[in-house]
């Protein structure tokens, strides 16, 4: 391989034949080996495939997603030094290099670079603003670089909006990247033509920002979200992958998603329309859904009387700010190839506990495949005088689903509930397969019929595969002498946090957080010492900080620590 505008593309000859010199001449190998000095994280094709490493934060809307914080400064230096080393590394490490730009400046200062006017002698139109057959033969070679390296473009970080485009005013525009996959919008009024110039048929990773980005625009002259997504779906219809953010409420409840045919992964940040339900089934590729949706109470009377949708090859699904009417929406969707589900609801009664046992017994019959559950919610007010529920009454619809690995719940606030020992163990024997099992939320305050510690016990080893367990029980660590010999055969167990009760401890109680350290290094060999797998605004600050006491002791028994742990101390 050469710089196609290079003026001798003959390689120089080496007097070599060892075996590395002869797997470095194959442009395959060479491909391969500096793809992986990528600066970027992001790929499409690894979220599509393993769609868990999407770092989702539900605090923020999905502007964020796929972005890196800043590249890898140390791989840039290296791509920079292989292409200064011979003519044969230097397309490939260039091509790394330039494949994901920061912005489109590089592109720019190319153009400075060049010590002539770029725009055709004749018509006066700039030559990167015209198809990449076209060049001017009096700086022929110019141009032929100036194209290889526009042509390494695949993808484009930062976010391309006015600003930006306004920079190659005084060019004639901006560049046409033939080979451009990724990039990001903020739409706006007067750019909105060129900003359509820019995309091309090979997109697969497109996001659009609708939002406004000044009060100073007057609201007749918002682009139209249909419109423009329909224009989007006519200049580059083979988009893989679509974040769509539009936070200003809609006029009306009309379509606004066009036709993708080969959309996998959908992101919307918007309102909920009933429109919006039916335009998704219509997506036959799609296989994730990642859903921040806001409502207003004009369109709740619309989204109570929805007809069942199916969203046929949805495997994954991720809604934030879940709420009542949105509920609504999911209780008609089916999901029959749905494997994880991520939910984050913010109910507007005062008390949720009803709405949580509906989600799950949802989820349980119109997702019949689903291996992992992750929920996050909160309740308008506290249970008063009332006995907490128990937990495993919210769970109940979900103990008939044996095929689950990971169930996560987080219950914030004012959730309160209680464990028993018999409900740890009928966790045990819905879920065998289970990896990942976490119920964070605030211990009962109740002391009657407190679960026993060696409880907890039962359940890992009824579940071999557990990594990770959290349980806020408020366990019973009296009778220390009865469980401090327990034994269990060796568990894979990684990462644990139990709430305790402080009360069972209170007689020499560092002693007894030292012996359940000791227990816990005995029957979980690869345990971490880690006390923050839950934030002490869960599970309450006395909670969380009594288990880090006793993360502290397996921290000096796992550092070698060890000491007797005989009465007589």
């Amino acid at each position: 391989m050469f710089f196609p505008f290079l003026s001798d593309p003959i390689m120089p000859r080496v007097s070599s034949s060892t075996s590395a010199y002869r797997a470095l001449q194959v442009e395959e190998v060479l491909s391969t080996i500096f793809r992986h000095l990528s600066p970027y994280v992001w790929d499409r094709q690894v979220v599509l495939t393993f769609p868990d490493r999407l770092d989702i934060d539900p605090t923020k809307d999905f502007t964020h997603l796929g972005v890196d914080a800043s590249p890898c400064s140390a791989n840039q230096q290296t791509l920079v030094q292989c292409s200064r080393v011979s003519r044969l590394f230097a397309p490939h490490a260039l091509k790394v290099l330039w494949r994901t730009l920061p912005d489109l400046r590089p592109l720019q200062y190319l153009l400075e670079a060049m010590k002539f006017s770029y725009a055709d002698l004749e018509t006066g139109t700039p030559v990167h603003t015209l198809p990449a057959n076209t060049i001017d033969p009096s700086h022929a070679r110019e141009w032929r670089r100036y194209r290889w390296y526009a042509a390494c473009v695949i993808g484009v970080r930062d976010v391309i909006d006015y600003n930006t485009l306004e920079e190659w005013s005084d060019k004639g525009g901006p560049p046409l990247l033939s080979r451009l996959q990724s990039a990001r919008f903020r739409l706006d009024p007067r750019s909105i033509n060129r900003t359509l110039r820019l995309l091309a048929p090979s997109i697969r990773d497109l996001t659009l920002n609708f939002d406004p980005v000044s009060s100073h625009i007057l609201e007749g002259s918002r682009p139209s979200a249909e419109v423009v997504l329909k224009a989007v779906a006519e200049r580059a219809p083979e988009v893989e992958v679509l974040n769509v953010i539009f936070r200003a409420p809609p006029k009306d409840p009309s379509t606004v998603l066009p036709r993708f045919p080969r959309l996998r992964v959908l992101i919307i940040t918007g309102w909920m329309t009933p429109s919006l339900h039916q335009d998704i089934e219509a997506y036959d590729e799609l296989e994730l859904l990642y859903v921040k949706l806001y409502w207003t109470r004009r369109a709740e009377a619309n989204l109570q009387n929805l007809q069942i949708r199916r969203f046929h090859r949805v495997k994954t699904l991720v809604a934030l700010t879940l709420s009542e009417p949105i509920i609504s929406a999911l209780q008609v969707t089916d999901f029959p190839l749905l494997e994880n589900a991520r939910l984050e609801v913010w109910p507007h009664s005062s008390d949720a506990t009803e709405g949580l046992t509906h989600i799950m017994e949802y989820l349980h019959t119109r997702a019949p495949k689903m291996r992992s559950f992750v929920i996050n919610t909160r309740s308008a007010a506290k249970h008063g005088d009332r006995p907490p529920p128990r937990l495993v009454t919210v769970l109940a619809p979900l103990l008939a689903h044996s095929a689950l690995d990971t169930l996560s719940l987080t219950l914030e606030d004012n959730y309160t509930f209680a464990i028993s020992c018999e409900d740890i163990l009928s966790f045990a024997s819905a879920w065998p397969n289970l990896v990942t099992l976490t119920l964070a939320h605030a211990p009962t305050r109740n002391t009657e019929a407190l679960p026993p510690i060696v409880s907890f016990l039962a359940l890992a080893n009824a579940c071999p595969r557990l990594e990770t367990l959290v349980l806020c029980a408020r366990f019973d660590c009296t009778a220390r002498d009865s469980w401090r010999e327990a034994l269990i055969p060796p568990h894979g167990l990684r990462e644990l946090f139990l709430g305790l009760d402080a009360e069972t401890g209170s007689y020499r109680p560092d002693k007894t957080w030292r012996a359940l350290a000791a227990m816990l290094d005995r029957c979980f060999p690869r345990l971490h010492a880690k006390y923050d797998l839950v934030r002490p605004a869960v599970v309450g600050v006395q909670t969380a900080e009594l288990w880090q006491t006793v993360m502290q002791h397996l921290r000096e028994i796992q550092a070698g620590g060890r000491r007797s742990l005989s009465p007589e101390l």
